[in-house]
């Protein structure tokens, strides 16, 4: 009973540490994007922004940062994550960044996670969900927003749309 308890909350544990998804810089420094191609009905119109029902997917965190970037966000402390959990579990990679679209307003704690197939982001997705969190989800990819208190909770769930259309993504809250 007691080693049941145990893996339960080392269980719990690991993915509250991989919900709150992280960073960048690492091995996958690469920032190309493979984006679809255009519909008939789209290829003649040109966006600054990607539409959010095109589900761009992304092959690096730095990819996903320098989208943000380009669209006029700051985003800072890129770096791969040293703690992993969950994101370790189900085969993907964590990075640690922060994301803001006001200059010099510090940026909470946010975090990209890249993941092996969309089945994994789905349910990473709902584990979010369900612990409180705020993101942007894409084919398989994601950008964890801080949540740390409310101030930064309600700054997440006001730039999660905008990151949104930016990257091509869902919001999830």
């Amino acid at each position: 009973m007691r080693t049941a308890v145990v893996a339960v909350v080392s269980g719990v544990v690991g993915i509250a540490i991989g919900a709150a998804g992280w960073g960048l810089l690492g091995p996958d420094h690469d920032s190309t994007d493979s984006k679809p191609a255009a519909s008939p009905a789209s290829a003649g119109t040109t966006a600054a922004a990607p539409d959010a029902s095109a589900g761009h997917h992304y092959k690096s965190a730095q990819a996903i940062a320098d989208a943000l970037e380009a669209a006029g966000f700051t985003v800072s402390q890129l770096h791969k994550s040293a703690d992993a959990g969950y994101m370790g579990q189900v085969g993907g990679s964590a990075y640690d960044f922060t994301v803001t679209d006001k200059a010099g307003k510090p940026a909470g704690d946010s975090g990209i996670n890249l993941f092996p197939n969309p089945e994994a982001v789905k349910a990473w997705a709902e584990l979010s969900k369900g612990m409180g969190g705020v993101a942007v989800t894409g084919d398989t990819w994601a950008v964890s927003l801080a949540t740390s208190g409310d101030t930064a909770r309600a700054d997440s769930l006001r730039l999660a749309p905008k990151i949104a259309k930016v990257l091509g993504g869902e919001v999830q809250s």
